[in-house]
């Protein structure tokens, strides 16, 4: 042992065969520890999963905990008369109450939403021009093809290659 250095105590592993002292114990390694090579002692088992428990039964995610509350039926009372409805709608109803009544925020958000999902007759124009502009382009795609498929074969822009389709 005296031509040896011994490592100090909390040493780092510099290559393969080299010994490690932590807290505990001194070890001797098969191979560098590094980046994307844990040591060994910590590495998963084989056959052992790195998530033994797993997720436990029953447990929703937030989307599907607030997907339920949203949907959820309310008891309203309206001009009299009582009926359940979802408590989206109740709260988009609250919303555009509160935007009549004048309040600001209310308004902007409500415009913003309406400019969003409701539609318009204007949209519906626009998609079936889409929609007629869409099946000429079909059709001439689909007059190409048949030609392609009449003619299988065809010069590619180098000299003396053919290339199948």
């Amino acid at each position: 042992m005296s031509g040896e250095a011994r490592p100090t105590s909390g040493s780092l592993l510099l290559s393969a065969g080299a010994v490690v002292v932590d807290r505990i114990r001194i070890r001797k390694t098969s191979y560098a520890v590094g980046y994307g090579r844990p040591p060994e002692e910590t590495r998963f088992r084989k056959g052992q999963s790195g998530n033994p428990k797993g997720r436990p039964r029953g447990s929703r995610s937030i989307g599907a905990i607030l997907q339920a509350i949203i949907g959820q039926r309310i008891t309203v009372t309206e001009h009299g008369t009582t009926r359940r409805i979802p408590a989206l709608e109740v709260m988009l109803r609250r919303l555009t109450n509160d935007a009549m009544r004048g309040d600001v925020r209310g308004l902007k958000l409500l415009l913003s939403l309406i400019e969003r999902y409701a539609q318009s007759p204007q949209a519906e124009h626009r998609i079936a021009d889409l929609l007629a502009e869409d099946l000429t382009i079909l059709a001439r795609y689909q007059q190409d093809a048949g030609s392609l498929l009449a003619n299988p074969r065809r010069k590619s822009k180098k000299k003396g290659r053919a290339h199948e389709i």
